[in-house]
């Protein structure tokens, strides 16, 4: 399981979006320079987030990016499922052939893994993260 700066920029760009609308849409250059993310990377991640419809863009002279969905509904998997990240720790990519063409013996280990990090990512939403602004880290919740 490896995470790629998309899914990070895209966190944090929505976390900044989060401050910012509060004047209307919000121009990605802002958010570009707020979060020292390459503009060009900015608008293929926020191409993503319109088409999965966490935001809208609003065009013209005062136009931006405003959420389309409610943030405390929008949660980190959703976030990096629309920016096409994989979380999948297993080699094979769920096809069964990790080994020679078979199973391998730690298959159903990271099989479960995959189900614990996307239970618990499912559980963080923006809103959430915005709210514990103050704190550098996620609080770690109770995996069961």
């Amino acid at each position: 399981m490896r995470l790629t700066t998309k899914s990070r920029y895209a966190v944090s760009a929505l976390i900044e979006l989060s401050f910012l609308q509060s004047n209307g849409p919000v121009s990605l250059s802002d958010i570009s320079e707020n979060q020292n993310i390459e503009l060009n990377y900015l608008e293929q991640i926020f191409r993503k987030l319109r088409i999965a419809g966490i935001v809208k863009s609003i065009r013209g002279r005062n136009g931006g990016y405003l959420y389309d969905k409610d943030p405390t509904s929008i949660t980190v998997k959703e976030i990096m499922h629309a920016v096409d990240e994989v979380l999948d720790a297993r080699k094979c990519n769920g096809t069964s052939s990790c080994h020679n063409g078979k199973k391998c013996s730690t298959h159903d280990l990271w099989h479960e893994l995959n189900g614990i990090v996307e239970n618990y990512l499912d559980q963080i939403t923006i809103d959430s993260l915005v709210e514990n602004d103050n704190s550098p880290y996620i609080r770690v919740k109770e995996i069961n």
